[in-house]
């Protein structure tokens, strides 16, 4: 057990080269000195066990020996064979006696839930033992809800998404303007296009090649869809997921329904309601409702699909427009994801607002997007007229009209509440 061990761990053999600074270490370092067991989820590949290498730097940092932190990887193939609590003790027992002693451990569980039963245990042990606990998963509801209902007040979770697009700049070694006003630079914006085309998966990012990147997305895709998807909740029926999958990310920033759906891929409503419910717990596409405090409103309406990654997005579709503006609207949603909120979603009454952002039940932004702003200035009116409605429906809210390419010479003038996509990108980063 040691052995196997030590091929994932600094005081064996492994390196856990940290990499790039990722934005969410920082906010996670707070809690390093307390009781709670840390959850991190995200879709696979996001650099969950990246962030926990530079916790372990964080660690060290502050005095931490090495041979007091633990890190295991439950997707290994080793540990196929005997997934479960009683692997758990023998990690633990075998690290305990050989590596650690009677010190504090640092536990770095990667993947846990492919392990039956880790709630109970992570939860004993937690209670009973000296131990910092650390857990990851790409099952975003799964993960939470056995957290939540063995931990309940004893847990925080922490969500790590593809890269922002300021991680993305940091990892490209591009410099982010140095102002907050006027054009933005030729680099930042050839920066904007990659972001937007190839998205934000940190492997994809470094790659090189264009080729490398094309692959590794749709390997990306196909790792989600069998191992995230359809292993864990048994699908059958591997055509109508894929097909509802591919479907749902060429769709960003669109509309759907259950029925439309359903009728569309030959499949009951129920199943293609089952289908998203698993997409979405995989975190592949987010499916987003009206605003409305009416329950009845929410049901009946149809909801807005998002890809969770752009670049994952264009890898797997085939279109025959280039679709700037869902993609634009969909790199401005994951913005407004990585912040602290109640909820998103969209808002029309006539007119649509295309995000809609709720502290409590607070709308606090409401947020139109558009790929460009034309010289008579007919875009800018529209756009500008839709946030007016709403606004007087929304008093509180700030009024925001991101735009992906420059704004017009004839229309700068009258653009109080345009952002340029990247400065938009940018702040949402830093705040």
């Amino acid at each position: 057990m040691i052995d196997l061990l030590a091929r994932w761990n600094r005081w064996g053999t492994a390196t856990l080269a940290s990499g790039h600074d990722r934005d969410v270490v920082a906010r996670l370092v707070p809690f390093l000195d307390t009781k709670d067991v840390i959850g991190l989820v995200g879709p696979r590949r996001a650099g969950k066990s990246t962030v926990l290498y530079q916790l372990m730097d964080a660690l060290s940092a502050q005095g931490v020996a090495a041979e007091q932190m633990l890190h295991v990887n439950f997707e290994d193939p080793a540990f196929a064979p005997e997934l479960g609590t009683e692997l758990l003790d023998r990690i633990y027992t075998a690290f305990r006696d050989e590596v650690v002693d009677q010190r504090r451990a640092f536990l770095f569980f990667d993947e846990i839930q492919v392990v039956p039963g880790w709630e109970r245990w992570v939860r004993a042990r937690n209670e009973s033992e000296d131990v910092k606990i650390f857990v990851t998963g790409s099952s975003a509801k799964l993960l939470s809800r056995e957290l939540g209902t063995a931990l309940t007040g004893r847990h925080v979770t922490f969500h790590v998404h593809p890269l922002a697009f300021g991680e993305f700049l940091r990892f490209r070694g591009t410099a982010p303007p140095k102002s907050r006003f006027g054009l933005v630079p030729p680099a930042v914006q050839r920066a904007l296009v990659e972001y937007v085309r190839f998205g934000g998966f940190p492997e994809v990012v470094l790659a090189k090649d264009e080729r490398r990147k094309e692959l590794l997305l749709k390997q990306y895709f196909d790792d989600l869809i069998y191992r995230d998807v359809a292993l864990r909740h048994e699908v059958r029926d591997l055509h109508s997921l894929r097909a509802l999958a591919v479907h749902l990310l060429t769709q960003t920033g669109c509309l759907v329904s259950f029925q439309r759906l359903a009728n569309l891929l030959g499949i009951s409503v129920e199943q293609a309601r089952r289908h998203c419910s698993h997409l979405q717990e995989a975190m592949l596409v987010e499916l987003l409702p009206i605003c409305s405090t009416k329950v009845a409103e929410r049901v009946r309406n149809p909801q807005k699909v998002f890809a969770i990654d752009t670049g994952l997005r264009n890898a797997v579709c085939f279109t025959t427009t280039p679709d700037h503006g869902a993609l634009a609207e969909t790199v401005v949603y994951g913005a407004l994801q990585r912040q602290q909120h109640d909820g998103i979603g969209y808002w029309r009454n006539g007119s649509e607002i295309d995000l809609v952002v709720r502290r409590g039940t607070q709308v606090t932004r409401l947020v139109q997007v558009a790929y460009e702003l034309d010289r008579e200035g007919k875009v800018l009116e529209r756009e500008t007229t839709a946030l007016a409605t709403a606004g007087a429906r929304f008093p509180a809210a700030e009024q925001l009209l991101v735009v992906q390419n420059r704004i017009a010479a004839g229309t700068a003038k009258r653009t109080g509440p345009v952002r340029a996509l990247a400065r938009f990108l940018l702040a949402e980063t830093q705040a």
